[in-house]
């Protein structure tokens, strides 16, 4: 699974024909190899004027830190700008951001609900991600993890069998997930909640900090990074 990051451009003249960004991610304290391999994306023309730009990477969840063996949910996200223009090519500097992760937990004293993801998005609603939520006692290996949901064919199946899971569990239900962002970031999150079984019950909402919402706007947590 990945979140997504919205990285912007602003023409600092005429003549801007295409705008790339070049990324690559590395453990703390690494820096990449650009000639073994890296990403580049083609900014949207939002136009305007100045002339805006826009692209929404795909972001890793973790990077794979060869140099001790492990997997780090906190990397290094670095990125360079490629810029056509007036017949010309030319990049930027070289710059680097901290990715860093903030966990949280949502309880439920009644047992209410059966789905649950948080909603967020860094900055603002341009790009949101839903990251399902789970309590940690459903097992890892489970096929009724939240993780699994959007892919699992027969929903049916998953409502009825993940509400029995969750009725053999005693309250509360605390549910766990994670948001990522780079450092001196600001999140914006809700949380999505339902209750898909019994199929007579079923609802769900996005709530915020004063309740009920739809999804994005302004009623929701901010989180400084």
């Amino acid at each position: 699974m990945s979140w997504y990051y919205p990285k912007g451009w602003t023409d600092s003249g005429d003549g801007v024909e295409q705008v790339l960004i070049h990324y690559a991610a590395t453990p703390p304290g690494q820096w990449p190899d650009w000639s073994w391999g890296h990403e580049a994306r083609v900014l949207q023309d939002l136009g305007g004027f100045p002339r805006q730009r826009l692209k929404v990477l795909r972001m890793p969840r973790s990077v794979w830190d060869m140099e001790n063996n492990r997997s780090t949910s906190e990397y290094r996200f670095h990125y360079y700008f490629e810029v056509f223009q007036g017949g010309h090519r030319w990049t930027t500097d070289l710059f680097s951001e901290d990715i860093v992760y903030r966990d949280l937990v949502y309880t439920d004293e009644n047992g209410w609900i059966t789905n649950i993801c948080i909603y967020w998005s860094v900055g603002d609603w341009v790009a949101p991600v839903y990251s399902p939520m789970e309590d940690p006692r459903i097992p890892a290996d489970s096929e009724f993890q939240a993780r699994n949901y959007y892919t699992y064919d027969d929903k049916d199946r998953f409502h009825h069998e993940k509400y029995q899971m969750l009725y053999g569990l005693d309250l509360p239900h605390r549910f766990q997930s994670r948001m990522w962002g780079p450092r001196g970031a600001t999140l914006v999150q809700q949380y999505h909640v339902g209750r898909m079984y019994p199929p007579e019950e079923k609802n769900e909402t996005w709530l915020g900090p004063d309740g009920a919402s739809a999804p994005g706007g302004g009623n929701c947590w901010y989180h400084h990074l």
